[in-house]
């Protein structure tokens, strides 16, 4: 039997980001670390959760928003990775309408990427509350 949990510790929460900041690699492990799932994947070798399409695991590119749901002590959290390339912006907006809140990624070598000011100005739009996440911290040039 599921867990009952009410719609007051339910919490839709989107990664959001531009392409290669670790958005998918970063849910990845909020699944892993919640005991979704027992192996963490990864985008290099196609065999990460969220990237369920033929294309999307050839690519090693998120292409369409995918949600899964993980719990945390006694919430239920709704996790949706979303694209970062730019001709999937508009799959990115139609995510933000639902969302709670949003942890927008930035590379901690790249740094704010046009796509990263896109997404953060959509996310304005929709009045999406969010939480800025630096990755890949542990790289040379960081």
């Amino acid at each position: 039997m599921p867990r009952q949990v009410t719609i007051e510790n339910t919490r839709n929460i989107g990664i959001m980001a531009h392409i290669d900041a670790g958005k998918t690699t970063t849910t990845e492990r909020i699944l892993y670390y919640t005991g979704k799932v027992h192996r963490m994947g990864e985008v290099h070798d196609g065999g990460a959760t969220m990237d369920w399409m033929e294309q999307e695991k050839e690519r090693g590119i998120t292409i369409t928003s995918a949600a899964t749901t993980c719990y945390w002590n006694d919430y239920r959290i709704n996790i949706i990775d979303t694209p970062g390339h730019v001709d999937f912006t508009a799959e990115v907006e139609r995510s933000l309408r639902v969302l709670d809140g949003a942890v927008a990624l930035f590379c901690a070598v790249g740094g704010v990427e046009p796509q990263s000011e896109t997404v953060w100005r959509q996310a304005d739009k929709y009045k999406v509350p969010r939480i800025a996440f630096v990755n890949k911290m542990d790289r040379i040039g960081a």
